[in-house]
């Protein structure tokens, strides 16, 4: 009877470690998950930017006599332009996409965790 008693003692002392770790660690997702979208907000502004400016390029490209050859360097300027900001847009997908499995993990650790406390408890 002792030994069940430290066993249920420890099974609601783990619990209640977990929920508040998992708290804390929530607060940061959260915050991590706003940070994310501040910077896609930002790299969308920024690709806005460069397309418009490769708008205004390839316009004043038709007003030239050498029209292919000005258009091919817009072109390449906006590709130039573009890289960095996809790069970025790929790190911060696979950055969201940790935080998602992270999340899960969490989840279906909370789930094992009340499954196990309903099975010690008779």
């Amino acid at each position: 009877m002792f030994n069940r008693a430290k066993a249920v003692c420890f099974l609601f002392s783990s619990l209640a470690c977990t929920v508040v770790t998992a708290q804390s660690e929530d607060s940061f997702q959260l915050s991590e998950m706003a940070s994310i979208a501040a910077q896609r907000l930002v790299l969308a502004q920024e690709k806005k930017t460069v397309l418009d400016h490769f708008q205004e390029s390839s316009k004043a490209c038709w007003k030239q006599f050498a029209v292919n050859d000005c258009l091919f360097k817009a072109k390449q300027q906006k590709y130039q332009g573009l890289t960095p900001l996809e790069q970025r847009e790929i790190a911060l997908n696979e950055r969201q996409r940790y935080l998602k499995e992270s999340e899960r993990q969490q989840r279906i650790n909370g789930k094992t965790l009340e499954n196990a406390k309903d099975k010690a408890i008779p």
